[in-house]
Parts: C-alpha cells; sequence; structure tokens
C-alpha cells in the first residue's frame, strides 16, 4: 500500500509539473502588446498603450495613459478601430482608462479619439510584441532575444 501511495504521489508529481510547462510555453507564446501613441498635431500629446493576453480567460486586457490632452474632455481608447474603453481627461490633461475581457482579432494600432469611437483620432501608435522571451526556446515562441534560443 506504501508502494502504490508513493505511485501515486510521483504521478501527481509529474502532471503538476507538466501542467506547469505547457502553461509557461503559452504564456510565452501570448506576449504582451505595447505602444508608444504622439500626436502630429501636437508634440507634447504622449502616453503608452498596452495589451496583454489574459491566458486563463482567453481575452485581452487594455490599458492607456496620455498626457497632455485638453482637459476635461472625453477620449476614447480603440484598438484598430474596436472600442476598448472611455473616459475624461483630468484637469491636468491626462486621460487614463483601461478594460478587460476585450476580444480581440489582431490589432496593429492604438488609438486615441476625441469623444467616441468614431471621433477624430488625435494620437495613435502602433503595437510592438514584448514579453515573449520569458522562456526560452517553447515550441510556438516566437522569441529572437540573443542567447534565449538553441543556437545564439
Amino acid at each position: 500500500m506504501r508502494l502504490f501511495k508513493m505511485g501515486f504521489v510521483a504521478l501527481m508529481l509529474v502532471a503538476v509539473v507538466v501542467s506547469g510547462i505547457a502553461s509557461s510555453a503559452s504564456a510565452a507564446h501570448f506576449g504582451n502588446n505595447r505602444a508608444v501613441v504622439t500626436s502630429m498635431a501636437d508634440p507634447d500629446v504622449t502616453g503608452k498603450a498596452v495589451v496583454n493576453y489574459s491566458e486563463g480567460q482567453g481575452t485581452f486586457n487594455g490599458t492607456i495613459t496620455v498626457r497632455n490632452l485638453e482637459p476635461n474632455l472625453m477620449y476614447t481608447f480603440t484598438v484598430s478601430g474596436m472600442k476598448v474603453c472611455d473616459g475624461f481627461a483630468s484637469s491636468k490633461g491626462t486621460f487614463t482608462c483601461n478594460a478587460q475581457g476585450l476580444t480581440l482579432g489582431g490589432f496593429t494600432t492604438a488609438e486615441v479619439r476625441l469623444g467616441g469611437p468614431a471621433g477624430s483620432i488625435v494620437a495613435s501608435g502602433l503595437f510592438e510584441r514584448a514579453g515573449n522571451c520569458r522562456d526560452a526556446d517553447q515550441l510556438g515562441s516566437q522569441c529572437v532575444a540573443p542567447g534565449r534560443n538553441k543556437g545564439d
């Protein structure tokens, strides 16, 4: 009976390790996405947008912070034309909003629009993948950091 219990514990330990490796591989494959947003009309308008994949939920979370906008006006954060969230810039011209549980297809651009999703674009930027090199050489990983893949 003792041998059976030890075998069962060993089997459970293997299952936990394999499960951890599988979810770690997915975490590396589904990287984070960041964009620096700027305005062509006003070089003082700058900010950062982040969209992360939530593996457990199968959805995305998005957040943005932009400074030097017109104070007290409503702005909308869109990702490739799809509304993420909206809100009002502070009295100092800072707009921040975030949302969870987003369903996004392929996306490339972060935009801040005046008013709603159809409003004029006041700042924009292109997303870049980041965080994809958390674990080395995994199936499906697009990691290209030196020393992180075999042969580097």
